[in-house]
């Protein structure tokens, strides 16, 4: 759950961070290009207003002259101008002489010109929806006036302004780039607003946006981007999944493969001496390996002992087989053996130990299964007063208590005199040497003998050739284990097999030897 949750936060965290960053960035860009559309335009229109003023500049000198005398210098310097409309003269307040209309008398109002130079109008007598901008120039008593094109304006404002809303403002009045006049205040953008103020004339150039700009605006924009941001989300989510899933330690190996039950139980008959009809089963543990395939238990094992996984992996094996078993409980002769390994690391926590015992005797039937706890020697076994109580009360529960290997531990004697044990399991090195060795015969024989007069039950593991089988029938050993058998198997096939009614012939023949 863990892993899942964090997981899920490190997409979540990505995609959010993500997504605010691209917006943001969208967002800049806008406010970027909104800027150098501004700043494109007052260029542009600075440049305009500078041929308007040397239109001025060449005329003004003649100023005062009679129009019939100016007349045709004026009209040169309009044919001339790329966006000049019209060039005009004014003497001592009146508008005497244009290039338009030739001799004309109007008056020269130089306060309605923001800054004395730049009047932007709607219109005049000629177009009265044409707008012009007026460039003023003056000197002693005398004026010049030059319109341009207020066309020429809007297409400039246009140019290059991509989305974004460009409008020229002169004073209170303002152009935009569709040629729309306005003499109260302008309409302000919504978003990335921006100001570009001339350094030359008296006259800014407003940008930005005035359709709302929200995240579906920039998922339209940005929307390659935004997929990519969630394949990295993704590829972020997928590569943490992974490396929390990927032990750094062999225990932390262990942990991630006792969460996902890679544990899987294999089941080995025990046949009885006498008949070979089967009576039990040894349950192994397997490590089912995602990569790495089937692990064999001694490459895992002592280090599961050593960490102390081996308790909550053991739980789960009993848990397995008593919930697989339970179903065809009926079939098994009264008594079956079913047995599983425990080490001394199982005794340190009584309590679980006998829970778990427990738990695995009530999904049977009162006297159907019988459990057998095998006791390895890999760790030494304390006796101390909490051993002793729970081996009495597994004892009194009817768990019989085995030891695995006997003959080839330091402590099999002591266990023998300082615990109640039920069953002695020969040692698989010696039962291979029968018949091409007397001394491993000899100490075989030592043992039974020993199991003889302690009354306990004798098992001899590592059968595999039928010399080995007679030898131990004729000793009367109780129960036999080993390949000749049958090998371990999985559980689903043993019960499947069981089922099939191939349980009722000899444990040879129930199991061929596999690979």
């Amino acid at each position: 759950m863990l892993r899942l949750l964090l997981t899920l936060l490190l997409f979540l965290l990505t995609l959010t961070l993500g997504a605010w960053g691209i917006y943001h960035s969208y967002l800049d860009d806008l406010e970027r290009h909104a800027r150098q559309s501004a700043e494109h335009a007052r260029t542009i229109i600075d440049s305009m207003i500078d041929q308007a003023q040397r239109a001025n500049a060449a005329v003004l000198p003649d100023a005062g002259a009679p129009c019939a005398n100016v007349e045709l210098s004026l009209r040169e310097q309009a044919a001339l101008g790329l966006f000049i409309r019209s060039v005009n003269l004014a003497w001592k307040g009146r508008l005497y002489c244009t290039s338009l209309f030739g001799v004309v008398d109007e008056a020269d109002e130089p306060e309605l010109y923001t800054g004395r130079t730049l009047l932007l109008m709607k219109g005049n007598r000629v177009r009265q929806n044409h707008p012009l901008l007026v460039i003023r120039q003056e000197r002693g008593d005398g004026v010049a006036l030059t319109a341009i094109d207020g066309q020429s304006l809007s297409f400039m404002l246009d140019l290059g302004r991509g989305n974004s809303w460009v409008i020229l403002q002169v004073g209170s009045v303002w152009l935009d780039g569709h040629g729309r006049f306005g003499n109260v205040p302008a309409p302000m953008a919504n978003t990335s607003a921006v100001r570009v103020v001339s350094k030359r004339y008296p006259f800014v150039i407003d940008s930005g946006y005035i359709t709302a700009v929200n995240w579906q605006s920039a998922w339209h924009a940005r929307q390659m981007v935004f997929l990519m941001l969630l394949l990295i989300s993704t590829l972020f989510a997928v590569l943490l999944w992974w490396q929390l899933g990927r032990s750094r330690s062999p225990s932390g190996e262990l942990e991630r493969a006792l969460r996902a039950r890679e544990f899987v139980p294999y089941l080995q008959p025990m046949v009885a001496g006498d008949t070979e009809q089967m009576v039990g089963v040894e349950v192994l543990m397997r490590w089912q390996h995602p990569t790495a395939g089937l692990i064999r238990p001694d490459l895992f094992i002592p280090q599961a002992e050593a960490s102390g996984l081996i308790l909550p992996m053991t739980s789960q094996m009993m848990q397995q087989v008593a919930r697989s078993l339970k179903s065809i409980q009926h079939t098994f002769p009264a008594g079956f053996h079913v047995g599983f390994n425990i080490c001394a690391a199982h005794c340190h926590d009584s309590g679980k130990l006998y829970e778990d015992c427990y738990q695995f005797l009530a999904y049977f039937e009162p006297g159907r299964v019988t459990l057998v706890l095998e006791l390895t020697e890999r760790e030494l076994l304390v006796e101390d007063a909490g051993t002793l109580e729970l081996f009495r009360r597994l004892d009194a529960m009817g768990v019989k208590l085995a030891i695995d290997d006997f003959g080839t531990g330091h402590s099999s004697l002591s266990y023998l005199q300082r615990f109640h044990v039920d069953i002695l399991k020969i040692d698989q090195s010696f039962i291979r040497r029968i018949g091409t060795e007397s001394l491993s015969e000899h100490i075989v024989d030592n043992v039974i003998d020993l199991a003889s007069r302690l009354g306990l039950v004798l098992v001899a593991e590592g059968v595999e050739t039928a010399e080995q089988a007679s030898y131990l029938k004729a000793k009367k050993v109780d129960l036999l284990q080993g390949f000749y058998f049958g090998r371990p198997e999985p559980m689903r096939s043993f019960i499947t097999r069981w089922l099939s009614g191939e349980a009722g012939q000899s444990a040879r023949q129930f199991h061929q030897p596999a690979p």
